[in-house]
């Protein structure tokens, strides 16, 4: 086998080695540098992506983000420096470049305006032209927010200000944006980083698998995603988000990459202070706040910079959440003729009333030494969110009759922290970069109360074929009372995800020139990541199925009897607890739910009681199913065995290795990059097999643990050519990755009491893209910026979950049942994973549980497992960005600031689906039903791919008051596939969302002084699906409007 890295390390070694020479004989007396720094000749603040190029050669540069340039290799004589920047007055200057001396030129550029005109500072405009002067001299395709802007006018947090962008949408959470979706790809294809530095996944609270048939569940839903809203746009100060990358870029982000430049010390000192008070509709509450303060100077001659930031708030984040489940209600051959669906009914309708409060903390200290012909930097940033909520779920069961009521509370934090350190340094033969960083995350969930309720014959359950759920609510009159609904479970969940991420990295690049024709430079480096992740769930449970009433022994019924005394509780005539005595008396939770379209809430539980008769059983020997003096660990109680435990729990290590050799070259007009990106990840996962036993004495489980390796060499290609001097075209060719969730690659199975199986696949291969994209981007001082580009990703390898009973796909060749079989080992595993020896009397080794048929039942095992797509995934689509001011245009027109993005996304993918059928075989006595599976592969879109999405926004700036309308347009985004039932496709209504933001600008403390006002979703937008056949509701998000008031010092 090839030793993959040796061939990289060489392939290194030779590239240096020639590019060395190369350089070398480039780097004669007869040349010289120039540097310096490019500033607003009004307000003195750095201008970045400003282009400086000499008269009539290629040689040039831009402007860093801090407004500096370098221009190396420049023929010792006089010549023409040329600066231009879109929205300013280009400058030529004559210079004299001497041979083997650095010359430095500063220069303060004119914002351009009309003949006889005074020059207006607008702070939106000058946010505008630095989005698109850097967007103009990158060189991938990328979205740029400014620092002004960002800082200007702020939106809410970082994913609302990326959600701004072309191609880019937002997943909410209870109305607030959360995460990215770019190009119509979900958030864990999208990369996140701060520095260039990839952030840690945040992983999810969700809780797998329970033994409470009430609570659900199924695998721990642990992606590689990153949740934004604990980023603060204060800290931030620049945002990019680049569709296209070079083999530098970590190649693991086929969507696309974000990358957050935070703010650090300039010149002087400085402070800031903000405070805001805001108002939730939805909970009719003027108690959210927020706070933000930061101070910087510099020191030792400006060299040695200082910047720190801290934040907090608290916001009511309430929502009223609508979930409704269909089913097909008919034959293909009962379907309608012209649409070709079949009938469908309402199966179940959620009513979730969503209390939350959201306080956020997060602080920065970033700092900086100017080191002459380098910098190091050092940042440190650390953000969290902590939720308190309330869930009270009401759901009304169309198919049984039964109404089930969830009472859920916690508090849930998500902790992201980044260290890094970076080294620059130009030796002007050798431009070089160290760095090293540690980016963790943490999500937790610590006891978090879920008790359950129902009540049985509430609900009248007549034929409803394609009837709308909102047409079902006469069905719901039979509710009777609250006297009649019955106390079923509790729960106590907690979750703790971990992610901690070491990343190494080295680059090296060599510039050149060829004559004054051409110049560019050769480029590789290395990374390497060490990272770790882990969860630890808790699931204990217990269920009230004990007769209070009751004078017979057993556990059960013994802590119903104590419940009942202890607390007062109400019983029925079967000795079970009634709402009687459960029922919340706070009247809001009755309010009106969605107008009342769907139903009533007819019954929500008492908070405070509920946990006190929980935490009363836990604390309590007598009542826990473990203790084998009082029970067999069977025979009810409090189970918290090691099933419990330990069923959730893994730990996954991932080592990461990569190398890339790439170049660029700039010939006149035209400018390639071009070079290959190897990767190479080794991992190792460790969890537990296991069969639910449902018994907290005898539950046994058993250690798996499973080792991989990928390996990728991807070749990348980019090109731009200027047409003329206000027009150029681009074209990229990328190959990039997106690795499995965690939980995916487990190679862990569990077997539930329904004989379900739930089983990861540590053989999955990570999705790979191969990415065309063609941008051209016209700008000029009165256009502004015009870009329209098409793109198109072929992927393949995507995950899909595979569902499919054992036995059949045996028969096919598909699965084994070897694969999920548990046999005796001489060790297990205790509820604390301790290990012990085996107390089994079978012989080491031996069989011990095969999971194809269900002793008790002689049901066949359903196998639920991820697998690699063995079909491609097209995603394709056109995007067109307009930016624009009005500053050549009469007052007060000229402080006009406007733009508009739009994009139209396609994608289709098929999923094979492993469907049931049977044959008869044989007459008579003879006859045998033969089941076997059959390819029912269906064709969707990818979910979360919107069909269109568009933003605008139209600002004006007079004096000292600045205010934006911004508007926000998604359409039809696929909510996800029915699978073989077309008719359950789900998709978004029209999203129309419309945001104002105002700012005004105080005579106080010398100006530095405003007061700003910003009200997100003006127009009280819900987000909802509905189902394909007859547009019925299946999600509804009702979260209304919030407005904050603020007042900021800038000094």
């Amino acid at each position: 086998m090839f030793n993959f890295k040796q061939i990289s390390l060489s392939i290194i070694i030779l590239f240096m080695g020639v590019n060395f020479s190369l350089a070398q004989g480039n780097s004669t007396s007869g040349n010289g540098r120039i540097t310096g720094t490019i500033t607003d000749a009004n307000s003195g603040e750095t201008l970045i992506g400003v282009n400086v190029t000499i008269k009539g050669t290629s040689i040039g540069s831009a402007t860093d983000i801090d407004g500096q340039y370098t221009i190396r290799r420049v023929p010792a004589g006089g010549h023409t420096l040329v600066i231009s920047y879109i929205g300013y007055n280009s400058v030529e200057e004559v210079i004299q470049v001497t041979g083997g001396e650095t010359l430095e030129f500063n220069a303060e550029l004119m914002q351009e305006t009309l003949e006889g005109n005074e020059v207006t500072i607008s702070a939106q405009r000058e946010g505008q032209i630095e989005a698109i002067n850097q967007q103009i001299q990158s060189d991938n395709i990328v979205n740029v927010v400014s620092e002004t802007k960002i800082q200007e006018l702020p939106d809410f947090n970082a994913a609302s200000a990326l959600g701004r962008l072309p191609g880019v949408s937002t997943t909410q959470s209870s109305g607030e944006d959360n995460k990215v979706v770019i190009r119509g790809l979900s958030p864990e294809y999208n990369s996140i980083e701060i520095e260039g530095v990839q952030l840690a996944s945040t992983g999810s609270s969700s809780i797998g698998l329970s033994s409470n048939p009430d609570a659900g569940g199924g695998r721990v839903n642990n992606d590689r995603s990153v949740d934004l809203t604990m980023v603060s746009p204060y800290m931030i100060r620049m945002i990019e988000v680049y569709k296209s990358l070079t083999p530098d870029m970590n190649a693991n982000s086929i969507g696309g990459t974000v990358n957050m430049e935070l703010r650090k010390a300039p010149e002087g000192f400085h402070w800031d202070a903000m405070w805001q008070q805001g108002y939730t509709a939805k909970s009719n509450t003027l108690g959210n706040y927020r706070a933000v303060g930061s101070v910087s100077d510099r020191f030792f001659n400006n060299k040695f910079g200082v910047y720190a930031l801290v934040n907090a708030e608290s916001y009511d984040r309430n929502s009223d959440n609508l979930n409704t489940g269909y089913g097909i209600a008919g034959s293909i051959e009962e379907a309608d003729p012209e649409t070709g669906y079949r009938p469908v009914e309402v199966n179940n309708v959620s009513f979730n009333r969503h209390l939350e409060n959201r306080n956020r903390l997060g602080a920065n200290v970033i700092m900086d030494y100017d080191l002459g012909k380098g910098s190091l930097k050092f940042v440190n940033m650390f953000a969290s969110i902590r939720s308190d909520f309330t869930d009270h779920n009401q759901s009304v069961n169309y198919n049984n009759g039964r109404m089930d009521w969830r009472l859920s509370l916690g508090e849930t934090e998500i902790q992201q922290q980044v260290h890094s350190l970076r080294l620059d340094y130009d030796l002007d033969w050798l431009v070089v970069d160290f760095s090293g960083s540690y980016t963790g995350a943490r999500n937790t969930l610590e006891d978090s109360p879920v008790l359950a309720f129902n009540q049985t014959q509430a609900v009248n359950p007549a034929p409803r074929e394609n009837v709308q759920p909102e047409d079902l609510v006469s069905r719901q009159e039979n509710f009777r009372g609250v006297e009649n609904v019955i106390l079923r479970s509790g729960n106590l969940f907690s979750n703790y995800y971990a992610e901690d991420k070491f990343t190494y990295k080295a680059n090296f690049e060599i510039p050149f020139n060829i004559g004054s024709t051409a110049n560019g430079f050769f480029k590789t480096g290395a990374q390497y990541v060490d990272q770790t992740t882990s969860t630890d769930q808790e699931t204990p449970y217990l269920g009230f199925d004990g007769n209070a009433n009751s004078t017979d022994g057993g556990i059960a019924n013994s802590l119903a009897r104590t419940l009942r005394d202890e607390f007062g509780l109400q019983t029925n005539d079967q000795g079970f607890f009634t709402g009687t005595t459960l029922q919340a008396q706070n009247e809001d939770l009755y309010d009106p739910f969605i107008g009342n379209n769907f139903g009533s809430i007819y019954f929500a539980s008492a908070t405070d009681r509920l946990v006190n008769i929980l935490n009363y059983v836990i604390g309590n020997p007598d009542f826990d199913a473990s203790n084998s003096e009082i029970s067999s660990g069977a025979q009810g109680g409090w189970y918290d065995g090691p099933y419990q435990q330990l069923s959730n729990d893994y730990s996954y290590d991932e080592n990461y290795f990569a190398t890339y050799a790439m170049s660029k070259i700039s010939i006149s007009k035209l400018m390639v990059i071009g070079g290959v990106r190897y990767e190479e990840v080794n991992s190792e996962f460790f969890a537990y097999n296991a069969r639910d036993q449902r018994n907290a004495q005898a539950q046994i489980m058993y250690d798996t643990t499973s080792t991989a390796t990928n390996r990728f060499m991807l070749p990348m290609v980019q090109a731009r050519y200027s047409v003329t001097d206000w027009m150029d075209v681009r074209y990229a060719y990328t190959q990039t990755l997106s690795r499995p969730d965690y939980n995916l690659l487990s190679p862990k199975f569990t077997i539930t009491q329904g004989n379900s199986i739930y089983t990861g696949n540590p053989e999955l291969e990570p999705a790979k893209a191969y990415n065309h994209d063609i941008n051209a981007t016209f700008h000029a001082n009165k256009l502004g910026l015009l870009s329209l580009g098409v793109f198109q990703k072929t992927i393949e390898n995507f995950v899909y979950n595979a569902s499919y009973k054992l036995n059949l796909a045996e028969e096919a060749g598909i699965d084994q049942t070897s694969n999920y079989q548990l046999v005796c080992s001489q060790y297990y595993r205790d509820k604390y994973g301790e290990q012990y020896p085996s107390i089994n009397s079978c012989q080491d080794g031996s069989l011990l549980i095969s999971p194809t048929i269900n002793p008790s039942t002689g049901a066949t095992a359903t196998v639920n497992k991820p697998l690699n797509n063995p079909n491609d995934g097209l995603v394709r689509g056109i995007e067109v960005d307009f930016q624009h001011n009005f500053w050549y245009m009469p007052k007060p027109f000229n402080n006009m600031v406007f733009g508009v993005n739009y994009a139209r996304i396609f994608s289709e993918i098929e999923t094979p689906f492993y469907d049931e059928d049977f044959r008869i075989e044989g007459e008579g006595r003879d006859a045998e039903r033969i089941d076997f599976l059959v390819d029912s592969s269906f064709t969707s879109r990818l979910a979360g791919q919107p069909n269109h999405v568009m933003n605008t926004y139209l600002g004006f700036d007079y004096k000292g008051f600045s205010t934006r309308v911004s508007v926000l347009l998604t359409t039809n985004t696929f909510g996800g596939s029915g699978g073989r039932y077309p008719e359950n496709d789900r998709f978004s209504t029209d999203y129309l969302k419309i945001d104002y933001s105002a700012k005004y600008k105080l005579e106080m403390l010398g100006g530095s002084s405003e007061i700003f006002l910003d009200v997100t979703n003006l127009n009280n937008a819900n987000n909802q699906q509905v189902q394909r056949s007859i547009n019925g509701d299946t999600n509804i998000q009702n979260y209304g409007w919030t407005a904050n008031l603020g007042f900021r010092v800038r000094y």
